[in-house]
């Protein structure tokens, strides 16, 4: 009977591993940072130590990239957990969360990674904390594949504020790739998130377009402009600025959520292309049967683990949607599916 009590170290942790962590696959579906992300995320949020494989195994360059890597670092200070794996082009990494806590946290990404990715792992948990929460964070403001962050200014913050959240946010300058160089502040207040649900439009309020634009000739502005008939405009404008680029967010207001489409500015194509493509992507997300855009629908699924629940319809299911509704389940959430509409409740 003793020798059945006498567990080892290494026993104890074999145990602990089948028993309670989860294991996470992140060549699964789309295979990109996002499983990442939201699953670090979710770690925080749950006090759920997990294990990541195969991190962005369907990538040209699997492994982690300095951006993942920083968010993983903001999400490890917010809630005290013990990491490992976190190196360049690590392709596995085991996160052990403690208790979520507020306070002041700076980042320097040191390139054009893209702010709102770190920003999307450590928003669901600022909003869990029961201290203020204030980021700054360098990096890329405006950048290939990831949303602007105007999206998450006008869009994201807002319809979450519009549930019980209480963020603010503010950028200090621009930067886009490959420079870089681009500053924001996000401040998120203690509150208590409730079920987002958002299963209808409801009439629409306002049209808006955020422009933003460094070091680039000002018929480069005009051209854009001319193409925004009906927008209430917002200009973010300087001739002078570490990095130079430009990009557009248009935004629709409605009743009971807010749809957009981003575009940005590329060598090689005309300031009219620019708007015109941002009209398309508005456009489409305006003429489904969704209430959120298709990237709203990649964030939802996750805050269901702060406020409870959260029910939508998209515009579309792209594969990110399908990866993380995957992922919540992982995590014990229960999804429904009913017409266009999906539901996400979250056990806690």
């Amino acid at each position: 009977m003793e020798s059945m009590l006498l567990l080892t170290a290494r026993n104890i942790e074999f145990i602990n591993e089948v028993m309670f962590m989860i294991k996470i696959d992140g060549s699964h579906g789309e295979g990109g940072g996002q499983i990442l992300r939201s699953a670090v995320a979710l770690s925080c949020l749950l006090g759920q130590e997990i294990r990541v494989i195969n991190i962005r195994k369907r990538r040209n360059k699997p492994g982690l990239k300095m951006q993942h890597l920083h968010g993983i670092e903001l999400a490890m200070r917010m809630c005290n957990a013990e990491v490992v794996g976190a190196a360049l082009g690590s392709t596995e990494l085991r996160f052990s969360p403690g208790k979520i806590r507020g306070g002041k946290y700076s980042v320097d990404i040191g390139t054009a990674g893209s702010i709102t990715l770190v920003l999307q792992v450590a928003l669901p948990i600022a909003i869990a904390s029961k201290e203020a929460v204030t980021f700054d964070i360098r990096g890329g403001t405006d950048v290939p594949y990831s949303p602007p962050v105007d999206y998450y200014l006008h869009v994201l913050f807002p319809i979450l504020n519009m549930f019980g959240a209480k963020i603010t946010g503010q950028v200090l300058e621009r930067g886009y790739y490959p420079e870089g160089g681009g500053r924001a502040r996000i401040k998120v207040m203690p509150g208590q998130l409730n079920d987002l649900n958002i299963e209808k439009r409801g009439n629409i309020i306002e049209k808006s377009a955020y422009v933003n634009m460094r070091g680039l000739p000002n018929e480069v502005l005009e051209r854009l402009l001319r193409e925004l008939s009906g927008f209430k405009t917002e200009l973010d404008v300087k001739e002078k600025s570490i990095s130079r680029g430009c990009g557009i967010t248009l935004v629709s207001t409605f009743e009971s959520t807010k749809m957009a489409g981003s575009f940005l500015c590329r060598r090689g194509l005309r300031a009219e292309k620019v708007a015109k493509n941002a009209l398309k992507l508005l456009d489409e997300e305006l003429n489904s049967v969704g209430t959120v855009d298709r990237h709203m629908a990649d964030h939802l699924p996750v805050y269901a683990f702060v406020g409870g629940r959260t029910s939508f319809v998209p515009s579309s299911i792209t594969s990110h949607t399908r990866t993380v509704l995957w992922l919540v389940e992982k995590f014990g959430a229960k999804i429904t599916k009913e017409g266009n509409k999906i539901e996400v409740h979250a056990y806690m």
